[in-house]
């Protein structure tokens, strides 16, 4: 056991582990990013799927059903920073139904024009001209989530009980970093590479070390 572990490279098992992470939190978002993407036109028109690929400028987009807040607390003087809202969460027509959006703060003014601007459009207005452009996957909304998206299509889009429950799982459209997903995604094979590259070094290293060792050593002496 003590020969196994002289044999393994710290460093190259650290290598490993943090390759492993890297890969567990983007190898499915790079997955996606290399899916060709759907536009939000189409999407409006043929609904989508988990896993899709969503990207380019939204064309209509109705009202929030759920906002995040987040804050920052100071354990040594039990104190925190104001709450600011961090992601807001929009109903998104797609196909014949509605899926959830999430919008984050940088792009809260181009998303609420785009909100007004499709109600003027449906009122009889001009169509929405907003620049609310996003790059996203589409996964299945969380348990929290859920529950204020169907009480909002309850209670403003005209669903009963039975189509909301055929309608599940409920869907969200969410911005994604894919550049970044990808850097990371090749970071993580990089050190995995490295990692094993490391190990194997080191264990034949070592190994040969012993058995030379063993070699050297005097045999007993019979006279």
């Amino acid at each position: 056991m003590g020969n196994m572990m002289q044999k393994i490279s710290r460093a190259g098992l650290v290598l490993v582990l943090i390759g492993i992470g890297l890969l567990a939190i983007s190898l499915g978002d790079t997955a996606i990013s290399f899916r060709e993407p759907k536009s939000f036109e189409e999407i409006l028109e043929a609904g989508i799927q988990p896993g899709d690929h969503v990207s380019g400028q939204v064309p209509f987009l109705l009202d929030t059903f759920a906002s995040k807040q987040t804050w920052t607390e100071n354990t040594s003087t039990h104190s925190a920073t104001p709450k600011k809202t961090s992601s807001l969460y929009y109903v998104l027509p797609a196909g014949e139904y509605y899926v959830g959006l999430t919008v984050h703060a940088q792009d809260f003014s181009a998303a609420n024009d785009l909100v007004d601007q499709t109600y003027s459009y449906l009122n009889g207005g001009n169509a929405p001209t907003s620049g609310l452009t996003l790059d996203t996957r589409v996964v299945e909304m969380d348990e929290e989530l859920s529950a204020m998206f169907r009480d909002d299509l309850k209670e403003y889009y005209g669903y009963t009980d039975q189509e909301l429950n055929d309608l599940k799982p409920f869907l969200m459209v969410e911005p994604r970093g894919f550049t970044a997903i990808r850097v990371f995604c090749g970071a993580g094979v990089a050190a995995i590479l490295v990692g094993v590259i490391l190990l194997v070094m080191r264990w034949r290293k070592i190994s040969a070390q012993i058995r030379q060792s063993r070699e050297e050593m005097p045999g007993p002496d019979l006279d």
